[in-house]
């Protein structure tokens, strides 16, 4: 089967050095990173970490219509990332597994795995790279298939940046990206046929350092997607975007992009798309005080749907964070998405393009028991509104996590 070869695979590349799930790499140097790991043996750092989030209630375990069910359900995720200096040389490992647990419904329980691995050559001028990643898991893909099934992605890239002059950097890389999904139904559609599919791109990078803290960016890429057992859905896409890398450090940290790009299918049956595209993950603290999280996409994503190929994602999420005392703060969250779906060529008019809408609200509050260990309560209400009616539905989740050393 295609995913138990794609899990050996990675196997053989990651999981010999860590066995685990993904923590996504850091933005910071990884230099910085090395510093405040918990652990220093020579020039190796270790930080594990480990949290029991999400005990509580699902009043909507399925996403359903009608008739929800509820249950009573919790995670557990331990995690390791690792640094090490060897020389010019920096590698970074880092790993997690989530252990997700449903009273009722063992339908719903899953193991998952991921692992980032990084590695690069520094110098005064050149910086080769390569980073490899796997994802392994059994859960809800993306804000439209309510279905928790398996999905495995692995990726590979390098590249290399080079200094050419004061500072101004170009780089320029290559990915290639395999996806592979559990062969289920899913209201008519084979998930894995419609979904299965490799990608192979090329980019090129422009930075120039604006301040110790601030960097503008000009990307471009050229990328194709192919899938295995359907190439109606092939595409060919260009993009070009520009934007900002900040800091941790600065007033506000974080990366935006605003661009362009070209969709296009290669076989004709998918509607073209041309128009900007953009992406945002900023956070800011004020007075020392008030923490402010804000994240917003718009891009091209696939669809489940033999009918509606592909829809365009439109949205974000704020999250709003205040400190009441030294140990005590409050979390508000707000996100709003559309899903803007796009009909298949040739397709009758009884089956138009829609737009499904996904409102996220949420609450909580938290003790910081000590550096490293904190304790939360989170109530979060989910809902899509759709033109198709078994598509909508509403659910609260409740929960109370514990974490160390995140």
């Amino acid at each position: 089967m295609p995913i138990l070869r794609c899990r050996g695979a990675m196997a053989c590349t990651i999981a010999l050095l860590l066995i685990g799930a993904p923590a996504s790499l850091s933005a910071q140097s990884m230099d910085d990173a090395i510093e405040r790991a918990r652990v220093h043996v020579g020039p190796l750092g270790l930080s594990p970490s480990i949290a029991v989030t999400s005990v509580g209630i699902d009043s909507n375990v399925f996403n359903e219509f009608d008739d929800p069910k509820s249950d009573f359900k919790f995670a557990l995720s331990p995690q390791l990332d690792t640094w090490l200096r060897a020389g010019r040389s920096r590698l970074q490992l880092s790993g997690r597994t989530d252990l997700w647990y449903f009273r009722h419904y063992a339908s719903e329980r899953s193991v998952d795995y991921a692992a980032n691995a990084r590695f690069e050559v520094r110098s005064a001028r050149v910086l080769p790279w390569f980073t490899a990643s796997l994802v392994d898991g059994r859960q809800r893909l993306g804000y439209e298939i309510d279905l928790r099934f398996r999905g495995v992605t692995q990726e590979f890239a390098t590249g290399v940046d080079v200094r050419v002059v004061g500072k101004t950097r170009v780089g320029v890389s290559a990915r290639h990206v395999n996806s592979d999904h559990e062969p289920v139904d899913y209201l008519g559609s084979n998930l894995r046929e419609v979904l299965d599919r490799s990608t192979d791109a090329l980019g090129l990078d422009l930075k120039y350092a604006l301040t110790p803290l601030t960097t503008a960016v000009v990307s471009a890429e050229r990328s194709r997607d192919r899938f295995q057992f359907m190439p109606s859905r092939n595409s060919d896409s260009s993009r070009i975007d520009a934007g900002f890398d900040l800091s941790e450090f600065a007033l506000i940290g974080g990366s935006g992009r605003i661009g362009y790009r070209r969709f296009s299918g290669a076989s004709g049956a998918m509607p073209d798309y041309a128009g900007v595209v953009a992406s945002v993950s900023a956070k800011s603290t004020l007075l020392g005080r008030l923490q402010i999280e804000l994240s917003t996409e718009r891009d091209v994503n696939y669809s489940w749907e033999l009918s509606h190929p592909y829809f365009l994602l439109t949205g974000g999420t704020l999250t709003v964070t205040p400190q009441l005392t030294t140990k005590w703060y409050a979390r508000a969250r707000a996100g709003l998405h559309h899903l803007a779906y796009r009909a298949a060529v040739g397709l009758t008019e009884s089956q138009p393009d829609r737009v499904d809408r996904v409102e996220l609200m949420g609450t909580g509050v938290g003790y910081r028991v000590s550096r490293d260990i904190r304790v939360g309560i989170d109530v979060d209400r989910e809902r899509r509104e759709s033109p198709v009616r078994l598509r909508a539905y509403e659910g609260f989740r409740t929960g109370i996590s514990v974490t160390y050393g995140r």
